[in-house]
């Protein structure tokens, strides 16, 4: 992606037709999953980049969290979906994530800037912004994670900037350690070399209780002193340099396997299969769709509740197709169905269990473009 109102009752069952099956035949045995399209709101910030989710007001419900392009920052309280301001703005970024930054039991927020909002610990849906906004470095920012990355108790802070569109700044990740509980001292700074590009996640690949960092085609063996340790990269893959990457096992093998996709043109949905020594290049792949555009989101979660990992990712509102997907895994990796829940598109999808009725749903909204309304799919199994 280039750069860095009240809740509608418009709302309708999505049984959703167009079934296309990749791979060798197969038919989901409980036949489609069944989603009501809900729009959360149909005005909410202009160019909505940031998309988040988690529970602000310790209520026990999943809530909104959407970012304008140049503010504000807002937040939604299910279930009901009143807004209420966070930030009027002053972040550089197209992601954010929530946690416990202070380690006061509430989630706060962090934005490419790089900033952490500190949550004022709201009762309900009555909070008041704006957040108070401390600053943890400056860069303008694409990808962003939040993850202990040493194993202190602590969160961290992980970016990366992007290389398209002359940009030429994802070639580096940066890292930025929290020193104190209080989460107001200095945070000191990492940075790692990467080739140029988008697109970062964490996981365990090596399952020795760490993250390590993941990017399109390579990963980085965490390197416990993250400050001053190395961090050895390893190549998994030759995949297009803008990445839209997440970690899950895909196959049911005890390992965890890498899914991507191209956030920023034409090219195919992939997962590649990690062998028993992660550090082992050339990870098989397997094509899920060989033909997909600007899927500028990925997430993986159990969306048919039948004990393995399906894929949801989107078209942006570039794309031709515009297409909002989830990928249902049809036996360990080997099928896929892909099961279309809208053709308007949408960016940087996030997936949760928002109504809390054990099944998970899926908020997105497109980045730019005349159709910009935030949407929620909620998945209707349960």
């Amino acid at each position: 992606m280039k750069g860095s109102g009240g809740p509608s009752v418009s709302r309708w069952i999505c049984l959703c037709a167009g079934l296309a099956v990749l791979g060798a035949p197969a038919v989901s045995a409980g036949g489609e999953i069944p989603f009501e399209a809900v729009v959360i709101d149909g005005k909410g910030p202009a160019n909505p980049w940031a998309k988040m989710t988690g529970d602000l007001n310790g209520d026990g419900l999943v809530d909104v969290v959407i970012g304008g392009q140049n503010g504000p920052l807002v937040w939604y309280a299910a279930p009901e979906w009143k807004k209420t301001l966070i930030i009027e703005g002053g972040y550089q970024t197209v992601d954010g994530e929530l946690g416990d930054v202070d380690g006061d039991g509430d989630l706060d927020g962090v934005m490419g800037g790089i900033l952490w909002y500190e949550n004022p610990r709201p009762k309900g849906s009555a909070a008041q912004g704006p957040w108070a906004a401390h600053r943890i470095g400056k860069h303008d920012t694409h990808d962003l994670e939040l993850a202990d990355l040493d194993g202190d108790g602590r969160l961290d802070v992980l970016a990366r900037g992007q290389s398209g569109f002359g940009r030429k700044f994802g070639n580096k990740i940066f890292i930025w350690k929290q020193t104190a509980a209080a989460g107001r001292s200095a945070w000191p700074e990492r940075v790692l070399e990467a080739p140029h590009g988008e697109g970062i996640s964490l996981a365990d690949l090596d399952r020795d209780g760490d993250p390590d960092i993941v990017i399109g085609g390579a990963w980085y063996e965490n390197a416990k002193d993250i400050l001053k340790g190395e961090w050895p990269r390893h190549t998994f893959a030759d995949w297009h340099e803008d990445a839209v990457v997440k970690a899950g096992d895909v196959n049911g093998d005890g390992r965890l396997d890498v899914v991507l996709t191209r956030s920023e043109g034409p090219y195919k949905v992939s997962w590649f299969e990690a062998p028993a020594d992660p550090r082992q290049g050339n990870w098989p792949e397997h094509v899920m769709s060989d033909s997909f555009d600007f899927a500028h989101s990925l997430e993986l979660a159990d969306m048919d509740a039948d004990g393995d990992l399906d894929a949801v990712t989107a078209e942006m509102h570039q794309s031709e197709r515009d297409r909002v997907v989830v990928f249902v895994n049809e036996g360990q990796g080997a099928r896929w169905t892909m099961q279309v829940l809208s053709t308007k598109g949408s960016h940087n999808l996030r997936v949760a269990d928002i109504d809390s009725d054990g099944d998970m749903d899926v908020v997105g909204a497109n980045w730019s473009g005349p159709y910009q309304p935030v949407e929620l799919w909620k998945n209707k199994m349960r």
